[in-house]
């Protein structure tokens, strides 16, 4: 399992606040990952796996943007 996934699926898992949802940041072991695995795709490419490694990554980056701007809405009162 990746980085990026344990720690998406922890911070999911102890609950949380809008607010803490909009501070949620990845570690930098799961950032580090992610740029290399972006620049191994850019340069010379990546094995299966780790295709689908990055792919899960960025459906997760999707999802967070979507629920932070929905955690903005909801302390804006709107």
């Amino acid at each position: 399992m990746n980085v990026a996934y344990d720690e998406f699926v922890e911070f999911l898992a102890a609950g949380s606040t809008p607010q803490a949802l909009i501070d949620f940041r990845p570690s930098e072991a799961a950032r580090s990952k992610v740029a290399e695995l972006i620049h191994r795709q850019k340069t010379g490419g990546l094995a299966a796996d780790e295709t689908a490694e990055l792919s899960c990554y960025l459906q997760f980056e999707h999802i967070m943007r979507l629920a932070k701007a929905r955690a903005r809405h909801r302390l804006s009162g709107q």
